[in-house]
């Protein structure tokens, strides 16, 4: 499997998990806190490289364990976990050693843009709060992407 074709499988997966995604992120943005500054979106790929990673939500603002409490059940917008049968949700595995290309590179990058449509189509109009999605660890090639609130605000 190419670049592309990784890619486009990867969206693909990530599309058919986007209506879970963004009701957890209506979820998340109904249980705010007062004091949270602005929502966090870090895309955790393995750092192996292996294909599995994980989009997770955080707060930023003053006292972080508790205000990120306040939004434990609605921190996760995709994750993927090894179970007996495998990986779930499925994603390709890679061997690190043979891929022709950096697998964490293209999941952050990836997912970044798959958080960026999910936050346009509902918490752009909805969100007190500005939002910005990054590759933890820095990984991906892309900037952080910073998305507005319902109010235009940007997060600093």
């Amino acid at each position: 499997m190419n670049h592309n074709e990784y890619t486009q499988t990867l969206t693909g997966i990530l599309q058919a998990h986007a209506s879970a995604a963004g009701q957890t992120i209506q979820s998340l943005v109904a249980a705010l806190p007062s004091k949270a500054r602005a929502i966090h979106f870090a895309i955790h790929p393995d750092q192996d490289g292996c294909g599995t990673f994980s989009v997770v939500a955080s707060l930023d603002g003053p006292d972080l364990y508790v205000l990120n409490k306040a939004i434990d059940a609605h921190r996760y917008l995709f994750d993927v976990r090894y179970t007996s049968t495998g990986v779930e949700p499925a994603v390709p595995l890679f061997d690190p050693d043979d891929t022709e290309f950096d697998v964490q590179n293209a999941i952050v990058d990836t997912a970044m843009h798959w958080v960026r449509d999910l936050w346009q189509s509902w918490a752009s109009q909805h969100s007190p709060l500005p939002a910005v999605v990054y590759g933890e660890e820095g990984y991906g090639t892309l900037q952080p992407i910073l998305l507005p609130s319902a109010t235009g605000t940007l997060a600093y």
